[in-house]
This record gives C-alpha cells, structure tokens and sequence, in this order.
C-alpha cells in the first residue's frame, strides 16, 4: 500500500477531534484556549514528521533517493559521481619581444572576467608566445571558442597584454553531475551490467567522462573489430556537440577498458539543425513561443538519436504539453525526418505566424 501523508488541515482537524472527545467537551477549544495553542503546535510537528517519514522513505529505493542517498546507492555499484572539471587549451600572444617570457601562474581573463591561469610558462618562439592554460574555475563556464580574445592581469615585459585562444579552443569543461544524469547510469548498471566489451559497456565508459551527457555505441561501423562511439554534451557545449578536448577525454578513457583487440573511434555526431514552422497559435505570445522553443530543445534531448528517424508525432505532443496551448498548426516539418548517418537532429529556427 502506497504511503499516504495527510495534509495539515487534516492534521489539525484529527488532533481538535481526539481532544474534544478525550475532555468530552465541545467548546474545549475555543479560539484563545490553550488547547487551542497546543493543538496547533502538535499539527505543526506531526505535519513535519510525515514530511520527514516521506523523505526517508524516498531513500529507500535507488530510483527515488536524491543527493547523498543517490551517491551512496551509486557507490555500491561501483558508480561514483561525476565532479566538475576545468577547462583547458592553449592560448597564443603573437607580438612577443625577443627573449620573453610568460610565466607559470600568470592570470589572463576574457571580456567578461573569467580568468585562466598559465600552467606552464613559455618563452618566445617565431615571434610568439603560446602557452597552456587551465580555467581558475570548474564548471562549463570555462570552455571558450577557437579565436576568444585574453587580456594579461599583470603586465609582462615584451609582451602585448592581449592574445587569443588556440584551435580547437579551450574545452572540456564540465558541471558536477546532476541527480538526473547519476540516476541514469546507475540504472544503466543495475539493469546491463559489465559484459567484458559489448556495445553497452562502450556506452557506460563514456559515460563516465565529466560533461557527456549522452553516447551511442557501433560496432562494426568502420569495419571488423572497430567501434564507433559517440557522445553528446548538452550541458556544456552549443547544441550539444562536444569539443575536441572532451572527445580526447572520452578516448583515453575508453581506450584504457577495451578490449585489447577493439579499434575505437570516439567521434562528434555532425548535427543537422531541425527548423519548425507553426501557424494558427493560440495564444500567440511571446510566453507561449518560449515555453514551446523550450519544450522542443528538451524533447530533441531526450529523442534524437543520430542516423535514426525522428517521429513528427513527437513534436506535436510536445507542443501539446505546453500549459496554456489551445490550437496550432505545424506546417514544417510535415513528416518524419530521417538524418544521415552519424547525423543528429539539433534545433534550428522556430518560426510562429498568424
């Protein structure tokens, strides 16, 4: 039988009862007596206790423990939480004077504060200084593109105060991992456990990298004895499509659990923007176009999956969720969308009109 918690009105008309009857009076409660007062107290605390016992109870179970209790059912499969990382990359002062040299800790920030610090200094070489850098803070905030200007927090002689960010840019990293994305591959494990190399251990492995978000396994794909893994970091990356460092990262870590005997290529799915075109909204406003926008960048989330048909269906009931929604028309796309191999659906342009 399901827990059932009463609510605190029920509460306090269970604990004005039990005293009438206990005092065999009527009017033992009146509005300024102190019967009054206790009772309100006792359902106040009563209230907060079946809170407690219905907290509690959520923890029993793996699929519905949060937070520390979801950490400690993870750990006895094996699965830890994910931490967050800082991101990292190169960058590259170009006018450097002869004999220059950029220090190790020195402090460089974008144009909008966020600071990197230099993890190994450099002298000039060609005429140009470039050096490695690591984000002073975890967390996807880090990863910047290929090109991000850096100003220098502290002059160095010979050297222009400001330089660029290398190809590929500065990546990898990533959020600590959310309840959600723990909870998945924790069920991933209880329900396929390891098998020694099948396409679902590919899949956990990659899985275990900071900021993957999702990843597909194929065997085969590149020819016998290769597997072709690709993953996806929504939670860091535009559109979700991972940086280069982030698919270093998914390599190495992968190529120290294969099978000795597997080649594995861990790739970037090429994403295809999907534009969606709708008419006859109703209501047609600027809340409404946000919270659809928004309902199909999750259902893309959780549906796309590359080279694989992605149903028109999926979309109007997706619309159909939005609060508030009354009518639509969906006029693009009109049927099944079915993108190339290695391909994944990505949100383009959502468009309204009268």
């Amino acid at each position: 039988m399901p827990l059932s918690r009463p609510t605190l009105d029920m509460i306090r008309q269970r604990v004005a009862q039990d005293i009438m009857v206990r005092l065999e009076a009527t009017d033992a409660l009146l509005r300024w007596n102190n019967l009054a007062i206790v009772g309100e107290v006792e359902s106040g605390i009563s209230h907060l206790l079946y809170g407690l016992i219905e907290w509690a109870f959520r923890q029993l179970f793996p699929d519905s423990a949060e937070g520390e209790y979801l950490e400690r059912w993870a750990s006895i499969w094996g699965v830890l939480r994910r931490p967050a990382t800082p991101a990292r990359g190169t960058a590259t002062w170009a006018l450097a004077g002869e004999g220059s040299f950029i220090p190790t800790d020195t402090l460089v920030a974008r144009a909008d504060g966020f600071q990197y610090r230099v993890t190994q200094g450099a002298a000039m070489a060609s005429g140009a200084i470039t050096v490695p850098i690591e984000a002073t803070l975890t967390g996807a905030r880090g990863n910047a593109l290929e090109g991000v200007q850096l100003t220098m927090q502290t002059s160095v002689v010979g050297v222009t105060p400001t330089g660029n960010v290398d190809a590929p840019g500065v990546g990898g990293g990533a959020n600590q991992e959310s309840d959600a994305l723990l909870l998945q591959r924790l069920l991933s494990r209880i329900r396929q456990p390891p098998q020694g190399g099948s396409a679902n251990d590919y899949v956990m492995w990659a899985m275990e990298v900071p900021g993957v978000t999702r990843a597909w396994a194929y065997p085969i794909e590149l020819g016998p004895g290769t597997v072709v893994v690709r993953v996806m970091t929504d939670d860091s990356t535009q559109d979700g499509i991972p940086d280069p460092a982030t698919l270093a990262l998914v390599q190495a870590h992968i190529d120290a659990r294969k099978p000795v005997t597997a080649s594995v290529f861990v790739l970037a799915p090429t994403p295809t923007p999907l534009d969606v075109h709708i008419t006859s909204l109703e209501p047609n406003t600027p809340e409404i176009h946000s919270a659809i926008t928004s309902a199909l960048h999750d259902l893309l989330r959780r549906e796309a999956v590359p080279g694989a048909r992605f149903y028109v269906n999926l979309l109007y009931g997706a619309i159909n969720t939005v609060p508030g929604v009354i009518r639509f028309t969906l006029v693009s796309p009109p049927t099944d969308v079915v993108p190339a191999h290695g391909h994944i659906l990505t949100l383009g342009e959502v468009t309204f009109a009268e």
